[in-house]
């Protein structure tokens, strides 16, 4: 009888810690199945393949789950090739996209998630620009539409990042990578100011209708130029 009350205990105290295993498996499945082909199977990206490295602790100290969760949402469309694709509730919904990101915060475990205060960062975005070209073009484009680094003017980006984020990312750097560090100053807070007043509205799913719509208008074009 004590026995069997020793391992009925035993279970209860233990289920948490087997929940919490299984959800990280399903997370790991889930993140190899929708994620691993462009950011590799441990986070640190793919050969030849141009995304984000999420395995990168200065990346992890600035991401929110809401930012990672809102990147998975908008996507990353401006990219010519290797456009990160928008996944939509439909397709993942929240509780299988909530298990990715367990599993991409797994990698760095010490590292908590931040909670953002929504928090406005005031700067000139003229002056922005300026600072913009001469610090960050090089790797981000002087469009912004990526090179080294990531495509900064990116709809999906603009969307799904806050101004702490950019903020954080900026003053902390992505070790490991070509992206150092800057100390927070007025020069940065203007080019976060400049980089938000270049956002959008977005939404995915019309610009993926809009897209089928042209095809669409091209196909018959094609077959009118072609019964000429």
């Amino acid at each position: 009888m004590f026995g069997s009350t020793g391992l009925l205990l035993a279970g209860i105290l233990l289920a948490p810690a087997w929940q919490a295993q299984g959800e990280l498996e399903r997370g790991h499945e889930l993140y190899k199945t929708h994620c691993a082909s462009c950011h590799g199977d441990d986070g640190k990206g793919v050969q030849g393949v141009k995304a984000a490295t999420l395995n990168n602790e200065g990346l992890l100290k600035a991401a929110s789950d809401e930012y990672l969760l809102t990147s998975i949402r908008m996507g990353r469309p401006s990219l010519e090739k290797n456009a990160m694709p928008h996944f939509d509730a439909q397709k993942l919904p929240d509780e299988k996209v909530s298990l990715i990101i367990k599993n991409i915060r797994s990698w760095h475990p010490e590292i908590p998630a931040p909670v953002e205060k929504g928090e406005k960062v005031a700067g000139d975005p003229v002056k922005g620009e300026a600072y913009y070209k001469t610090a960050c073009a090089a790797c981000h484009g002087q469009k912004g539409e990526g090179g080294i680094g990531a495509a900064l003017l990116d709809p999906g980006f603009l969307n799904s990042a806050s101004d702490e984020f950019i903020l954080h990312s900026i003053t902390s750097g992505r070790p490991g990578t070509n992206m150092p560090p800057y100390p927070d100053s007025q020069d940065i807070r203007n080019v976060v100011s400049f980089l938000r007043n270049k956002q959008v509205p977005y939404d995915p799913a019309a610009k993926k209708e809009a897209g089928k719509a042209e095809s669409k208008d091209k196909a018959a074009a094609d077959g009118e130029k072609s019964k000429n």
